[in-house]
């Protein structure tokens, strides 16, 4: 693929970070028609991007709806794709029916819907006989109490549309749920975050017990050819925000196997045939666990880290997916390096006075990356918040896992100051 080739149609650009998607699929020479509202950041791509275009399409939410317009907007613009993709998790549905209606490659829209969905996710897995969580739809606390009846505790409330844990509470008693329906209840809206504007419905589904995993997986013509494994830090129940990540995993490696396992069988099951996939599930003391599977890669550095790791790129294989191109995949038989990923959270609720990082010297395959979310002077949520308000994002790599994680100690060896008030 060279400069001048095909041209392909972003859906949904998301957050200013995933800039470096679209830089390196135009690397790839591929020519970027991305497809965003009225006035969102990515507009400023197509002056930034050599070959790339922009076009304005008002979302509703609703995947049917939406997807015509675009259709409709691509008609008028004179755009002919050779491919669809995204890599936000809001407009999945959508670009799965563009490239259908299209002809273009891409997986079933209802496939992408079953995934999209973590009330159709738990149905779906039932009555294909996946092992999964007992789990009820819940749109009122009449509702909630009646699930946590049949679900019991301890059991986690989570909405049916959402991402990066938003949301999600562990509940232990009756005595809780109106509490926590209430906390959850104020996240979910789609004035808090867009993404829910998809549906506010939640669930209530069994805990599960154990160790945490994000696997990456490429599919070429329904089977795995590629699958990485992060293995996610214990979080501060009963919260569910990440904290952090590490590649390549140290846990049993008989129990990761078995999650990569059922991971393939549970998106090969639901009728996903191509691309990158990002499935989230847990070793558990019942065995490997599925909790989410995601109809894209993977968000934040995820694709630097497996890069990094095992040599991968994980944007070109979606790339070639979406052009219907073979995978060209050379991955390393040993981990290359160790990465590390930690999120810093406000300490205490306040106004954040200080946020001190410590230089280090970049080893491994991808050095030091710094994401600076907070702001001095912001008034900020801590624990006692149940949400804490995420002030940055560290990935860096070592020489070995241990040397990333003494890496990351040491630019994190400083909290962030929070004043009250």
């Amino acid at each position: 693929m060279t400069a001048g080739g095909p041209t392909v149609v972003v859906v949904g650009a998301g957050y200013r970070g995933k800039r470096r998607y679209y830089e390196r699929l135009a690397g790839l020479g591929a020519r970027l028609v991305i497809v965003e509202e009225p006035g969102h950041w990515s507009e400023s791509l197509a002056g930034q991007i050599a070959g790339t275009r922009w076009v304005a399409v008002p979302f509703s939410g609703d995947p049917d709806a939406d997807a015509v317009a675009i259709l409709a907007a691509l008609e008028r613009s004179g755009i002919r794709a050779d491919g669809v993709l995204t890599f936000w998790e809001d407009s999945a549905c959508e670009a799965a029916r563009v490239a259908a209606a299209l002809g273009l490659p891409g997986n079933p829209p209802e496939a992408v819907d079953a995934a999209r969905s973590k009330v159709r996710t738990r149905e779906l897995s039932a009555r294909l006989g996946l092992p999964t969580p007992k789990a009820q739809r819940v749109r009122s606390l009449d509702e909630l109490f009646a699930a946590a009846a049949d679900v019991g505790f301890p059991a986690v409330v989570k909405p049916e549309f959402g991402a990066s844990a938003m949301g999600c509470v562990r509940v232990d008693d009756f005595e809780s749920l109106a509490g926590v329906y209430k906390l959850v209840r104020a996240v979910v809206t789609p004035e808090q975050d867009e993404i829910f504007r998809a549906g506010s419905d939640l669930l209530l589904e069994q805990y599960l017990d154990g160790v945490e995993f994000d696997v990456d997986l490429i599919l070429q013509n329904g089977e795995c050819v590629f699958s990485s494994v992060s293995q996610n830090w214990p979080t501060a129940e009963p919260s569910f925000q990440e904290i952090g990540l590490h590649l390549p995993p140290d846990h049993n490696k008989k129990a990761v196997a078995g999650l990569v396992d059922l991971s393939v069988q549970t998106v090969q099951a639901f009728g996903f045939r191509r691309g990158v996939l990002h499935v989230e599930g847990k070793c558990t003391s019942r065995g490997p666990r599925v909790i989410e599977v995601n109809a894209r890669m993977g968000g934040t550095r995820i694709h630097q880290m497996v890069e990094a790791v095992w040599g991968v790129d994980l944007i070109e294989a979606q790339l070639r997916s979406c052009l219907d191109l073979p995978q060209a995949l050379k991955p390393s038989r040993k981990p290359r390096c160790g990465v590390v990923n930690a999120i810093v959270y406000a300490p205490a609720t306040g106004r954040l006075a200080d946020l001190p990082f410590a230089a280090v010297t970049p080893e491994g395959g991808m050095g030091v990356e710094l994401d600076i979310l907070g702001e001095i002077g912001q008034h900020v949520a801590g624990p006692d918040s149940t949400f804490a308000t995420a002030l940055a994002e560290l990935t860096l790599s070592g020489k070995n896992l241990r040397r990333a994680r003494s890496l990351a100690a040491q630019v994190l060896r400083e909290p962030p100051r929070v004043l009250p008030g």
